[in-house]
């Protein structure tokens, strides 16, 4: 093999390294990007987290439940009320007159905080019209 050819078969195999380097390189800055973004997602769940001074909640309605995707963190002396407003407005309810919000399968106090209703860690209110007696 002549000294050109050996040069030639040098700058060819140069090229796809350098190719190879390059793709190596988009992909290292994708896994970073996902790294970030998952990162970034388990921050955003650990928010969502129950502690000592928070609750997870969520409202269920016939409606669909709120928020949408996860439980709010909310001051557990924080009133009930409050996020059952927020549920309304979100869910675009219009009369919610006599409505009942229970939890833990007993009804709740809406105007009391979530610790004074003793509800603690993540939380789920029903919250809808009152049963109709019914009957034949």
């Amino acid at each position: 093999m002549e000294h050109s050819d050996e040069v030639q078969q040098a700058e060819a195999h140069l090229k796809r390294a350098e190719a190879d380097l390059g793709a190596a390189r988009t992909l290292e800055h994708a896994a970073e990007h996902e790294v970030d973004e998952a990162l970034q997602e388990l921050r955003d769940i650990e928010s969502f987290e129950p502690d000592a001074h928070h609750v997870a909640v969520e409202v269920a309605t016939t409606s669909g439940f709120y928020p949408d995707g996860h439980p709010a963190r909310v001051p557990i002396k924080q009133a009930v009320e409050i996020e059952l407003a927020k549920a309304a407005k979100a869910l675009k309810l219009t009369d919610t007159t006599g409505w009942v919000a229970t939890a833990d399968k007993r009804t709740i106090n809406p105007s009391l905080s979530f610790e004074a209703n003793n509800l603690k860690g993540c939380v789920v209110v029903d919250w809808g019209p009152a049963e109709g007696g019914g009957g034949v």
